[in-house]
């Protein structure tokens, strides 16, 4: 009669070594990647198959534990810088909770074909192993994927003080340090065949460890999506309040602009001398670009244009406008001055940084085309902005409102069922906007 061989209640190696790998896949598919670097996932390969491959050499080997382990912690956090665009203290984070998510991934995945194998009698070889390891990380995997990319859109954007980071930390040692110490001592005292309690209460302290990440991760994500909401409406609101100020003012404008065109008229008919008259007709031109410009046809327009229209002139910015002002009149007026303050800004802001003055250019059109309004807008820039899963990544040293003026345009876009969508090439931004007219 042929004896099975006795397992060891040990997780393998090389089963840690595969988890860790997946782990890092996790998070490197739910985080924004670097751009142009095919070299950075050659690297990331080749670190991987070292660790794998050290995961096999070392397993058993417990006078290199601790730097070994402090070697996969790196290897992992190293690979998530590498090709993710995140911060030094984000990567950290991320690799911690990856070594987590795998040292629990691989424990279960062991305790499973180590309990469930006999009662079913499935041969202790490598393809049952193999077997069991496919299903078990590929569901467990597959859940954590899930869970991670929830809210993807924002993980690089979240900030981490380093009080934070080390509380993420500490709980990641005690979990892995009190998870494993439980089966090591018990391996001392009792021998392995009373190591099924240790083995689960090391399998419910992994678990207990992944669960407060997750949920710590959760709240952190909460809390910035909460911010987030407050700040565009902030912004919302300040666009408004500025284009209140702006409505009066031209207001004022327009009583003098009237006042000052009778009064000219009035001029020219007493002017007996040439270049007295030249002078006033010069002044008539002037002022008749003021009254022809920005006649859009919905009041609220209007007024941001003029507006920013006399200080592109005042700033050597050459503005033009073609828009149809009366199809946006389904439109919020706080969301109509927020959206189009917000894009003229942003534009301007680019087109200030050009040197040559006649390459200061913005083109604002606004059309309807089959119950779609179409808003497209071009400036020239100095330096090609950078984006990133469609968005533009600032350049503004105040980061407490970094990128709110481009999230308060997609929030508005996106609250009238549009879509917004952004390039750069041959020296032009543009950004274009589609939305759905309402009734």
């Amino acid at each position: 009669m042929i004896r099975e061989p006795i397992l060891s209640i040990n997780t393998p190696g090389y089963y840690y070594g595969i988890a860790y790998i997946l782990a890092v896949v996790v998070m490197v598919l739910c985080l924004p990647k670097r751009e142009h670097g095919w070299w950075r996932y050659l690297l990331a390969g080749v670190l991987g198959v070292v660790v794998l491959v050290t995961s096999v050499v070392t397993d058993g080997i417990v006078e290199i534990f601790f730097p070994v382990i402090t070697f996969y912690i790196l290897s992992i956090i190293g690979t998530i810088a590498l090709i993710n665009e995140v911060s030094g203290i984000m990567a950290v984070y991320t690799g911690v909770r990856a070594f987590i998510m795998a040292e629990f991934v691989a424990a279960v995945e062991w305790g499973f074909y180590y309990f469930f194998r006999q009662p079913f009698h499935l041969p202790a070889n490598s393809l049952t192993q193999m077997l069991f390891l496919i299903v078990i990380y590929g569901l467990l995997f597959g859940l954590f994927y899930s869970i991670e990319c929830q809210g993807a859109k924002d993980i690089s954007e979240l900030t981490l003080t380093i009080r934070e980071l080390i509380q993420v930390v500490l709980i990641a040692l005690m979990t892995y340090g009190f998870g494993n110490s439980m089966v090591l001592i018990g391996q001392e005292l009792f021998g392995t065949k009373v190591l099924v309690g240790f083995f689960i209460i090391r399998a419910l302290v992994n678990l207990a460890g992944v669960t407060m990440l997750i949920s710590y991760h959760r709240q952190r994500l909460d809390l910035h999506a909460r911010n987030e909401r407050e700040k565009l409406q902030d912004m919302l609101q300040m666009q408004y309040q500025n284009y209140e100020v702006l409505q009066k003012s031209m207001e004022i404008v327009n009583i003098k602009y009237h006042d000052l065109k009778h009064q000219i008229a009035l001029l020219k008919e007493d002017a007996s001398r040439a270049d007295a008259l030249e002078s006033l007709e010069k002044m008539e031109r002037e002022i008749s670009i003021y009254e022809a410009q920005n006649k859009t046809g919905h009041p609220v327009l209007d007024t941001i244009l003029t507006a920013k229209s006399i200080y592109c002139q005042n700033h050597w910015i050459e503005l033009t406008v073609v828009a149809e002002g009366e199809a946006l009149s389904f439109m919020d007026p706080m969301d109509l001055s927020s959206l189009f303050g917000n894009m003229l800004d942003n534009a301007i802001e680019s087109v200030e940084k050009i040197e040559e003055k006649e390459r200061r250019l913005i083109h604002l059109a606004v059309t309807t085309q089959r119950g779609f309004v179409r808003i497209r807008l071009e400036n020239r820039y100095q330096k090609k902005p950078v984006i990133l899963n469609g968005r533009i990544e600032t350049t503004k040293s105040n980061r407490s409102y970094h990128g709110y003026g481009m999230k308060s345009i997609e929030a508005t876009v996106h609250k009238y069922g549009g879509s917004l969508t952004v390039d750069a090439h041959d020296g032009w931004f543009e950004e274009r906007i589609l939305l759905p007219i309402h009734d």
